[in-house]
């Protein structure tokens, strides 16, 4: 045991678990931000359209569909999400800043036309490494002809 010490101090391995050491993985501490979404707030979407939702990193996608609602006064729309296929592996990678989009349908194909709605985006949102988004977003847009 003696010697495989020496060794590790001998060769510098010694400090390399140190936490300061930027070899240990550094957890995302960080919450997601909605970067942008389209329509923007008060915008208008085709009735057959879809709603986009830009965030600033990799979200769990086990949040997204409860995290996500579209409102027409006070009933929800039911809808169906889309998120962007992940490479195996990628969730392992250390990504930075990569924007993560998601679109958005009414499950009925499409929203009525003309009417008024609310895209909500709920704090349940997290990114992969379970940070949540700090504030529920609203986003009040219209439907076309």
């Amino acid at each position: 045991m003696r010697r495989l010490l020496i060794a590790w101090a001998v060769l510098g391995l010694a400090g390399c678990l140190e936490p300061e050491d930027p070899v240990l993985g550094v957890r995302d501490t960080d919450p997601p931000e909605v970067q942008s979404t389209e329509p923007t707030a008060n915008g208008t979407l085709a009735a057959g359209g879809t709603l986009r939702i830009t965030f600033s990193e990799l979200m769990d996608v086990r949040t997204l569909r409860p995290g996500i609602a579209v409102f027409s006064g006070r009933d929800e729309v039911a809808l169906r999400v889309s998120v962007p296929p992940t490479a195996e592996g990628e969730e392992d990678i250390e990504r930075g800043d990569l924007p993560y989009t998601v679109q958005v349908n009414a499950a009925a194909g499409a929203f009525t036309a003309n009417t008024s709605y609310t895209l909500v985006l709920r704090t349940i949102l997290t990114d992969y490494e379970g940070n949540a988004l700090t504030e529920e977003v609203r986003i009040p847009f219209r439907t076309g002809l």
